[in-house]
C-alpha cells in the first residue's frame, strides 16, 4: 500500500485519539508525571500524518485517490484546527 492510504487510514485514526484524549481524564493525570500535554502529542501525530497526507498527492493516478487524499487531508487540517484552538484557549485561560 502506498502512502496515500496510509495517511487515509492514520487519519482515521487520529479521530478516536483525540476524542480518547479530551474524554478520559486518567490520560491528563499520566501525562503530568511527564510535564506533556496529551493534546500536543495527538497534535504531532496529526501533524505527521497531515504531511503524509500531503506527499501521498504525488500518487494520484484515479479519482478514488485524489478523494482519499482529500478526505485525510481536510480531516487532519480541521483536527489540528480544533486541537490549536482548544490548546490556544486554555493556555489564555490558565
Amino acid at each position: 500500500m502506498n502512502v496515500n492510504v496510509w495517511s487515509f487510514l492514520g487519519a482515521l485514526v487520529c479521530i478516536p485519539l483525540f476524542l480518547f484524549t479530551i474524554f478520559t481524564p486518567t490520560i491528563f493525570k499520566l501525562f503530568q508525571m511527564t510535564g506533556t500535554h496529551p493534546l500536543i502529542i495527538v497534535f504531532g501525530v496529526t501533524l505527521v500524518i497531515f504531511l503524509f497526507g500531503l506527499v501521498g498527492l504525488k500518487d494520484v493516478r484515479e479519482w478514488k485517490a485524489m478523494t482519499r487524499s482529500m478526505v485525510s487531508l481536510i480531516l487532519t487540517a480541521l483536527l489540528m484546527v480544533v486541537i490549536g484552538f482548544i490548546m490556544i484557549v486554555g493556555s489564555l485561560l490558565s
